[in-house]
């Protein structure tokens, strides 16, 4: 009661004061309902973008998605990997699974990769997870006009901050290569229509990204010089091939490694720096361009490439009876196609 006779009083005093203050406190009110206006307004407009945006942004979205799994009924299978090209636009081929990868729910293989890096550590080697972003991600404009404002996957973002946490070193290029493919688009391609590995340029960024991380570790090694050479090699085309079973005659320019000999880098198994994984960290290693080579010519220090087709997800089962061979080994790139990011790894075994 004290306070409601009292606010009241207020009230009462305030309109019997001199004109002037009466004036400020109409003044007063008529702002204060002016920037209500402008509130309401602001929320109206807010409102319509949400209406109209959004349900446009969801129907392409939606298009998008039906595309997808008509390609992968194509294939045989909306649900499982099969070996299947997708052709988008332009003559550019891609594979199922980077449909799949998009479109599937995700399996947490976080749990294995972080005992990998936890195995390895206690042996005191440093792994470094490079996971090459998958071409759909990058040049999604030639799969389909539907999604030319890009493919954009959430659960990517969580399974890079996820491992983070746990202090897994984790090559993020994603955000690098789009950047480098709006810039450069055909004159650096980061990939081929033909082809579903990365090309030179794009192997040069992940392992320029991965020496980085290795480089604290190797102060006060011996350094040798593996200098890059400009070359013209025949293109693979492997997804030209496997839609219509022949090879396609083309050429691409690459950087090739040079071993201390002149002649191609190969490296030694003695290297401290060894890399793993699937056919992506083998991509150019008959000229001499392979990730390893290029971390190798970065750092000067040798490394070895130890590769297997399609052993994206087995790579914490590489070193299986090897234990001799991890003796000195000062890191472990494991190098595996981002598209496998959706399925099970293999839990460590040495």
């Amino acid at each position: 009661m004290i306070k409601v006779f009292h606010r009241a009083s207020v009230i009462l005093n305030a309109n019997e004061r001199p004109s002037v203050l009466n004036d400020w406190i109409l003044r007063h009110k008529w702002l204060r309902m002016t920037q209500c206006r402008t509130i309401a307004r602001s929320a109206l407009v807010a409102l319509f973008a949400l209406c109209t945006l959004w349900p446009a942004q969801a129907t392409a979205a939606s298009e998008l998605q039906k595309q997808m799994v008509r390609d992968m009924k194509k294939c045989g299978s909306t649900t499982e990997e099969v070996t299947c090209v997708v052709e988008g636009k332009d003559e550019w081929l891609f594979l199922q699974e980077s449909l799949l990868n998009a479109t599937k729910r995700w399996t947490d293989n976080t749990p294995q990769i972080i005992a990998f890096k936890d195995s390895l550590e206690s042996r005191g080697i440093k792994l470094i997870v490079v996971p090459v972003p998958d071409k759909l991600q990058i040049v999604p404009e030639y799969y389909s006009d539907k999604a030319k404002k890009g493919i954009n996957l959430p659960q990517y973002k969580k399974w890079v901050q996820k491992l983070r946490k746990k202090n897994v070193t984790v090559i993020d290029a994603l955000d690098k290569f789009k950047e480098l493919h709006k810039e450069q688009g055909n004159e650096a391609p980061l990939f081929e229509p033909y082809e579903s590995h990365c090309t030179g340029p794009a192997r040069f960024v992940l392992a320029k990204m991965a020496a980085d991380s290795i480089a604290p570790l190797l102060y006060g090694m011996n350094r040798k010089r593996y200098p890059l050479r400009d070359t013209i090699v025949d293109g693979t085309g492997n997804l030209y091939d496997l839609l219509h079973g022949k090879e396609i005659d083309y050429k691409i320019k690459e950087q090739k490694v040079l071993g201390t000999d002149g002649y191609k880098y190969r490296g030694s198994k003695k290297a401290p720096i060894i890399i793993i994984g699937d056919s992506n960290a083998g991509q150019g290693k008959s000229y001499g361009a392979q990730i390893g080579a290029y971390i190798a010519s970065l750092t000067s220090v040798e490394t070895f490439t130890i590769s297997k087709v399609g052993g994206g997800n087995i790579g914490p089962q590489m070193f299986k009876g090897k234990r001799r061979f991890l003796e000195g080994k000062k890191a472990v790139v494991w190098v595996f196609d981002g598209r496998e990011l959706y399925g099970h790894f293999k839990a460590p075994e040495f």
